[in-house]
């Protein structure tokens, strides 16, 4: 009774034992890798993305680009004549009030050092 025993668990390990293989083989084939690596890819690409669509916001909010012009237009620009005037004296358009080029870019760039 005991060799049957034996020889039933030694059937079921054996089993056992090749489809753990099977499936690791199957795991570490090319295919399956190079699918694995696109994804962390992907999902890394994504992951990016997000990142930099927040950073694009933060710099938008900064630089006060997506406020609407008619809010402002009674309001004082603060900002010297001669900064940032072109040609035709016009302001640059989304320029905060208040900040030079120096200020807005100790803003905008972490680690930036006054000259």
């Amino acid at each position: 009774m005991s060799r049957i025993f034996y020889l039933a668990f030694g059937a079921a390990a054996g089993v056992v034992v090749v489809r753990q293989a099977a499936k690791a083989a199957a795991a570490l084939t090319p295919t399956s890798l190079a699918g694995s690596l696109v994804q962390s890819v992907q999902e890394f690409l994504a992951d990016v993305r997000e990142a930099a669509a927040e950073r694009e916001e933060e710099i938008r909010v900064a630089l006060g680009l997506d406020r609407d012009p008619d809010d402002d237009a009674s309001a004082p620009s603060g900002r010297p004549a001669d900064v940032g005037a072109d040609a035709g004296g016009a302001a640059p358009a989304g320029y905060p009030d208040g900040l030079d080029d120096a200020e807005r870019t100790m803003r905008l760039v972490p680690g930036a050092r006054r000259p």
